[in-house]
């Protein structure tokens, strides 16, 4: 989204096991000089993480940030370009043996987290060597 113009300040928030936080992209917006933080769910479907988890955490950190506006938008839902997405996911498609070199890359967002259900597991990205 920076990349293509569509916002000057635009940072990524996990809920769950995975880093960054939400509330350390919203510190790295408001480092930013952002005065107005509009939340974009990455969510096909308004589930518990979306109307349970994201506005009790949004509300933990409001109060920090007195001065700057709070905005949810909607998640993606059902949109005609998720079928590209799809499409363009399947034509990627790998063997799962061939999934762990992923998960090796993907390791620099997970953080050590006994309630994830990958923890300690054979793919737990926190416990995969990264290869020298």
């Amino acid at each position: 989204m920076r990349q293509r113009g569509d916002a000057e300040i635009v940072e990524v928030g996990f809920l769950n096991y995975t880093d960054p936080t939400f509330a350390t992209a919203v510190e790295r917006c408001v480092e930013q000089g952002a005065t107005r933080i509009v939340i974009a769910p990455y969510f096909l479907i308004a589930g518990k993480f979306v109307v349970e988890d994201l506005p009790a955490t949004v509300e933990k950190v409001r109060p920090r940030y007195p001065d700057v506006m709070f905005e949810t938008a909607g998640v993606i839902g059902f949109h005609r370009a998720m079928a590209d997405a799809v499409l363009a996911s399947a034509s990627a498609a790998r063997l799962p043996e061939e999934w762990e070199d992923a998960m090796v890359d993907n390791r620099a967002w997970c953080r050590e987290q006994t309630k994830c259900p990958l923890y300690g597991s054979r793919v737990c990205r926190v416990q995969i060597e990264v290869p020298a």
